[in-house]
């Protein structure tokens, strides 16, 4: 499985889509799973942008990934860059 460069969702009939929006990480987390996304499908790319990602476990469905969570997460990140950033000027300057 390391070796593949992107997973689909299959349904039951078959149909399989593309998850454009989330990281291969995430989706490697649950392949084989059952899950439910959210999001805006396109008909001619067989694709879908996620805004949720849902996976079924013994008590139900839960929300494992976001949009918004992975947007968030971003943000945090790049502050925390810009920080360490001001920090290292800082710390040259003296």
């Amino acid at each position: 499985m390391l070796l593949e460069r992107d997973f689909v969702i299959q349904t039951e009939d078959g149909k399989i889509f593309y998850i454009t929006n989330m990281d291969w990480n995430t989706k490697l987390r649950y392949v084989l799973r059952k899950v439910r996304v959210v999001g805006k499908f396109s008909e001619r790319s067989s694709a879908i942008a996620a805004d949720e990602f849902w996976v079924k476990h013994a008590d139900g469905y839960r929300l494992e990934w976001s949009l918004e969570r992975a947007r968030e997460k971003q943000r945090r990140a790049q502050q925390l860059r810009r920080q360490q950033e001001q920090g290292l000027d800082q710390w040259q300057r003296r």
